[in-house]
């Protein structure tokens, strides 16, 4: 039901992707936060310099995508969607954030952008 309110009938979903290593690092991040007992706004610990160019890298992947009339959406590990989601909503307007489980399987996936290279 979300992925067709997102794309609806299409049997093919343009995603963005995170760089396997920042995926990587977000994973760990969140979990030393959660370790520590952070209570952070969106459970990570990152530099601000990071935040910043994740965003920037967020934005310029919604505009490609806008531009060509298809939805932006942030394919990520369960784990991470939550507070990607929550990330996403503080600065990046217009992204979709779901996990590699909430694609049906008669979906396929094209990555159209990978943020964090």
């Amino acid at each position: 039901m979300i992925v067709q309110s997102i794309c609806g009938n299409d049997t093919e979903i343009p995603v963005i992707t995170l760089d396997p290593d920042l995926e990587q690092l977000l994973l760990k991040s969140m979990q030393q936060s959660q370790q520590s007992g952070g209570q952070e706004d969106i459970g990570l610990v990152l530099e601000p310099n990071m935040v910043e160019k994740l965003q920037r890298s967020l934005q310029d992947s919604v505009q490609r995508q806008e531009m060509l009339g298809k939805p932006a959406i942030l394919l990520v590990s369960g784990p991470l969607r939550p507070v990607l989601a929550k990330f996403a909503s503080y600065g990046v307007e217009r992204l979709h954030v779901l996990s590699y489980q909430e694609i049906p399987d008669n979906k396929q996936i094209t990555i159209v952008a990978s943020v964090g290279q």
